[in-house]
Order: structure tokens, then C-alpha cells, then sequence
């Protein structure tokens, strides 16, 4: 991933490169030249986090805790969106939205057609990452109340449980009943 530090970004809204009242994506951050030759998305990082004082909302791929929590504790958003190497391209060349997919949460506003959709994650481990709303993840919305973001591990209490009621009397036949072979 590209990594994106706050001091960078900071410096780019001071000099004008960067709108702080739009979202800054993967598309304005390529624009501005803030960061060069994305691959596998951008890694957002908290390098001298104490200089950020314009409250942003920004979508990268990847965010580590200390940069989220610096980002919202001066009024900014942050939200983590899965992308591949083919979707990344055609965001940096203006055929596909650079937020929007199908299981996004609904557009506030209405989005311009593009030619393309971006793509949404079919492995767990991306599945899972992206809906946790603690990476603020933009599947996080799916979550039920009292829901994990495990797609493996369930909470305790949800779930369909079924106990057999065995008497002391009818144990010996229900163990009968289920050990028969014809």
C-alpha cells in the first residue's frame, strides 16, 4: 500500500492542493501529486499527527487506529474502502466512482453514471476488515445490533440453539432410538 501521512496531507490543504469540504479520495490525492504510483491502495498513517488542524473526511484503503482517532478528533471522517488494482485505475482515469459500490451505504447525493461499479470483497479476511466499525469500514453498516464483524465467530446469544429435552426414563430409549442401524 501507499502510505499517506497526516503531515502531508496537512501540508497539501495548507497550500491549496487539497479541498478539505470535499472527500478527498484515491482521485485527489493522485490529481494533487500528494501521492505518486498507487498499487495496492493507500494506507492512511499518523506521522506528526499534531499538525493536522482541518477537519477532512477522507476514503483510503487502509487506516491505522492513531490516524483515525487524530482525523475525527479535530471534526474529520474517516472512511476505509476495498479496491483492486484494476479498480484503482479506472478511479484514477474517471470511469468509476471512487466511493459508491453496490453495498455501500446509500449515496447522501446523487452520483453522476459512470461506466464502471467498483468491486466489493469476496475474501473473509477483507470481508470481515471492511465491515468492522473500528477500521470504519464501509460495509460497517450491514452490522446488526450486537453483531461482530467475524463472519466465522458468532456472538454469543445469536443463533438458532436446539437442546433435546431427555427425561431421566426416556433417555435410555432415545439413545436407543438414535444408535438403531435399521
Amino acid at each position: 500500500m501507499t502510505p499517506l501521512n497526516i503531515n502531508r496531507l496537512q501540508a497539501w490543504i495548507d497550500a491549496g492542493r487539497l479541498n478539505p469540504n470535499e472527500p478527498i479520495t484515491l482521485k485527489e490525492l493522485a490529481k494533487s501529486r500528494c501521492i505518486h504510483g498507487i498499487k495496492d491502495g493507500v494506507k492512511l498513517l499518523a506521522r506528526s499527527s499534531e499538525r493536522l488542524t482541518t477537519p477532512v473526511e477522507i476514503v483510503v484503503s487502509r487506516a491505522s487506529a492513531s490516524a483515525i482517532e487524530a482525523i475525527e478528533s479535530v471534526g474529520g471522517k474517516v472512511v476505509t474502502r476495498y479496491y483492486t488494482k484494476p479498480s484503482i485505475s479506472r478511479v484514477l482515469k474517471g470511469d468509476t466512482d471512487p466511493i459508491y459500490s453496490i453495498q455501500s451505504a446509500p449515496s447522501p447525493t446523487p452520483r453522476p453514471e459512470f461506466k464502471y461499479r467498483l468491486p466489493d470483497p469476496a475474501s473473509r479476511k477483507d470481508i470481515e476488515y471492511y465491515r468492522d466499525p473500528a477500521h470504519r469500514g464501509y460495509l460497517s453498516h450491514m452490522l446488526q445490533e450486537g453483531q461482530g464483524p467475524s463472519l466465522f465467530f458468532k456472538t454469543p446469544g445469536q443463533g438458532r440453539v436446539d437442546h433435546k429435552k431427555v427425561t431421566s426414563k426416556g433417555a435410555k430409549s432415545a439413545i436407543k432410538g438414535e444408535n438403531r442401524v435399521w
